[in-house]
């Protein structure tokens, strides 16, 4: 028997905000069934769910009509119950053959682990989308794909959703430590959850909050040793967002708005959340709906990764901001390729990447804060603070255009020692290189930055592009040396601009002569200290107050809506917050204290 719920919610959309009336009958029918506290839980979460998700899809839940509630617990429950509260099923099995419709809600016990394959199978609606969530007290339920090799072997991923959309996860934990090979999966692959497009049609509005994803590795590890092209196909994440290749005219298809936040990601072999669209076969489609579309990343936690966190492949639109990136690039396991950024994209439109912490990146090969790998269009790197990063600071390689990093702290970057590559560390990397061949980078802007050091190392800057600008930064080196380990610079004859930066320490001279406007100057950072990005603020007085150039540079594209809503067209506030003076800018990441 299917438990029947009537949702105690009715949810009003007016001028962008959601107001929620209490539906005190219904809430008093719900309670009846559940109990109070499963009751408020439904009411909160739905509540809650929809507020987060209005930058994404309009997600606005009305009064629902008989909505299902089925109930799984590992310890108390049997596959012949009936799926209530007070009867649970018991197996992954059980809960992926039921048909699930709009509205529906699967809720696991918490303090349960539940070992298979949960396919969820099944679609919610816009106004009514599909709820997977725990109930109960204690810690969070735990879904792994690890089943053993007499059970035949460990599954690919520990949840699957195919050609089905309107979903929302909450209040759950994903692992899939593969470490059994079974028939017809990859060695190489694991997912925690893979949300996979093979069809004809547009999947919509997925929701992940509170979610908490660990341990994701595969049975057979990538290391660097095994060279490029297998790295490059070790794909191994947490959370996956894949859409197959276009190849019908009419049918193309993507995968669209989708919110992740206040997630934690841990120990993971390779990716924390992989976004890859593997494009179109000829002319089919354009870059728009050939690339996984309007995607938001906020205020997540990513601690120990073997590689990247965030890695986006063909998007459109993407929004990564106020995250949390403790070692990328890990090599605490030994199944780990020890090689990553924190965030780095490849073939996307529109991405702010803003306002995050990115602290002790490693790696042997890229490892930067963020980068920006090839043909890339309007990335925009700002606001954000990064520390003890192996590879460097900025990083572009070919193809891209409008390329931006501006009002970022850099501490302590590219200290890398690679004995194949004795250049390999950088304060500032623009590289040539791309796929097919060579394709310089094109609109390179670099401007207002703080870039600081005080460890005994030297740093190289090559630029290998067409229409650089470097403006309006701080190059600090307290101790150590920036851009004398290498400096190369080639423009191709086209624009390159080099002014107004103020340099403190031992910075490459060849680079400070190249300056049309060079400050040699104590910046007078207000209180320096390492961990904190507070004590990089200018003192009154200091000479990069006000003494900045002013430089058309390119606007954010959308801004203002959508994804983009509450990001500006261009730049109204420094690093800290405080409102900019655009007709008298200041040098450096800070205007003033």
């Amino acid at each position: 028997m299917k438990v029947l719920l009537a949702c105690a919610l009715a949810l009003i959309f007016v001028g962008g905000a959601c107001v929620y009336n209490d539906i005190q009958s219904q809430k008093s029918e719900v309670s009846q069934r559940l109990g109070d506290e499963d009751s408020s839980t439904i009411t909160s979460d739905i509540a809650t769910s929809a507020k987060s998700s209005e930058l994404v899809w309009p997600f606005i839940p009305g009064v629902s009509e008989l909505v299902k509630a089925y109930y799984i617990s590992s310890s108390k429950g049997l596959d012949s119950n009936d799926g209530s509260i007070k009867s649970p099923w018991k197996s992954l099995d059980k809960i992926s053959s039921i048909k699930l419709e709009a509205g529906d809600r699967v809720c696991f016990q918490k303090g349960d682990r539940f070992n298979g394959h949960f396919v969820v199978n099944g679609s919610g609606t816009q106004t009514q989308p599909i709820i997977i969530t725990s109930y109960g007290s204690g810690k969070q339920a735990i879904l792994s794909g690890q089943v053993g090799e007499s059970n035949g072997g460990d599954f690919q991923e520990a949840i699957l959703v195919e050609n089905q959309d309107n979903i929302i996860f909450r209040d759950l934990e994903v692992h899939n430590e593969r470490l059994s090979s079974r028939e017809g999966i990859n060695d190489a692959d694991a997912y925690g959850i893979l949300i996979l497009n093979s069809g004809t049609q547009v999947m919509k509005n997925f929701l992940f909050q509170k979610v908490t994803f660990k341990n994701v590795y595969a049975p057979k590890p990538i290391l660097k040793d095994a060279g490029e092209d297998a790295f490059n196909g070790l794909e191994v994440s947490a959370l996956t967002f894949l859409t197959e290749q276009n190849r019908v005219a009419g049918k193309e298809k993507n995968i669209q708005d989708v919110l992740v936040e206040d997630c934690y990601f841990e120990n993971l072999q390779r990716l924390g959340v992989h976004i890859k669209h593997k494009g179109s076969r000829g002319k089919i489609g354009n870059e728009e709906i050939n690339s996984n579309k309007n995607f938001v990343f906020r205020n997540n936690e990513f601690h120990h990764t073997g590689g990247t966190c965030i890695l986006p492949i063909r998007t459109y639109n993407c929004l990564i901001e106020n995250n949390l990136f403790n070692y990328p690039g890990d090599s605490s396991d030994p199944r780990m390729p020890a090689r990553g950024s924190a965030v780095w994209t490849w073939h996307c439109y529109n991405t702010v990447i803003q306002y995050n912490k990115c602290q002790h990146i490693r790696g042997y090969l890229d490892s930067h804060g963020v980068h920006i790998d090839h043909n890339n269009h309007n990335t925009f790197v700002q606001y954000n603070y990064m520390e003890d990063c192996e590879g460097g600071f900025v990083e572009i390689l070919g193809g891209n255009v409008n390329s931006i990093y501006r009002f970022n702290i850099s501490v302590n970057d590219g200290w890398r020692e690679n004995p194949k590559w004795k250049t390999s560390n950088h304060t500032l990397w623009l590289n040539e290189v791309v796929a097919y061949g060579e394709k310089q980078s094109e609109q390179s802007y670099i401007y207002n930055n703080t870039i600081y050091m005080d460890r005994d190392y030297s740093t190289s800057i090559d630029i290998d592009a067409k229409n650089t600008y470097v403006f309006n930064n701080i190059f600090y080196a307290k101790q150590g040396a920036i851009g004398t380990k290498q400096m190369n610079i080639k423009d191709h004859g086209s624009d390159f601009v080099l002014s107004h930066n103020l340099y403190q320490g031992f910075i490459s001279p060849r680079f400070i002569k190249r300056d049309a406007q060079a400050i040699k100057a104590d910046p007078q950072f207000y209180k320096v200290r390492l961990g904190s990005d507070q004590g990089f603020q200018l003192q009154a007085g200091s000479a990069a107050i006000g003494a900045g150039m002013v430089r058309d540079v390119p606007s954010v594209p959308g801004a203002g809506q959508g994804i983009f809503k509450h990001v500006p067209a261009y730049p109204t506030v420094d690093f800290y917050g405080k409102l900019l003076d655009v007709s008298k800018p200041s040098i450096g990441a800070s205007k003033d204290k």
